[in-house]
């Protein structure tokens, strides 16, 4: 990777609709956002810690914590429905218009998983370089997830349909995603 340069963005939008300002509300006596910078400070192989928000309040408390923030985020990147391909789209354009270099690659944090292991983030960096090709870091998660539907409770797993109880044991393993992803910087947009 010698010469190619590996950015950790972390893109936080204000307008949370769930909790408000979750993105900066004290988790473990630190801002949520600030778990992944932090987090990303760990990581040696890390060249930048990029920060994007709408917000100047985010943007201001990111900035001196130490990330990178060269400017804000667009309304459209950062609406409820905005989608990582639309953040990217987003810092791509505004790249372009300040006339900065793009990283080769990313590592994509999402504040809202503040929880990380960095031994993994390290092993999946190793097979990031060795395969070169994308890698998402997962964790194993509770299988037995519900859904409502009319009011009513409805398993995912087709296990639960004449049984009033499945041990975990007996259900396939589930797995959680968002913890971080690493990947190419895309240049263009590719669904």
């Amino acid at each position: 990777m010698k010469k190619k340069k590996l950015w950790a963005i972390i893109a936080a939008r204000s307008g949370s609709k769930g909790i408000k300002d979750k993105n900066i509300k004290k988790f473990l006596d630190v801002p949520l956002l600030l778990h992944s910078i932090n987090f990303a400070k760990k990581l040696n192989f890390v060249d930048k810690i990029f920060f994007t928000s709408d917000s100047k309040k985010y943007c201001d408390l990111a900035i001196k914590n130490g990330a990178y923030v060269p400017f804000y985020r667009s309304k459209k990147a950062s609406s409820d429905l905005a989608m990582e391909e639309d953040i990217l789209q987003d810092i791509k354009k505004n790249l372009d218009k300040e006339k900065l270099d793009y990283p080769s690659y990313i590592l994509w944090l999402r504040p809202t998983t503040p929880l990380r292991d960095l031994s993994a983030f390290k092993k999946a960096f190793k097979l990031f370089i060795k395969k070169k090709k994308s890698v998402c870091i997962v964790s194993k998660s509770e299988p037995r997830i519900f859904y409502q539907k009319n009011g009513n409770l409805k398993s995912y797993l087709k296990l639960f349909n004449y049984r009033s109880m499945v041990r975990r044991q007996e259900c396939p393993e589930a797995y959680k995603i968002f913890y971080g992803k690493f990947f190419e910087f895309p240049k263009k947009k590719n669904k």
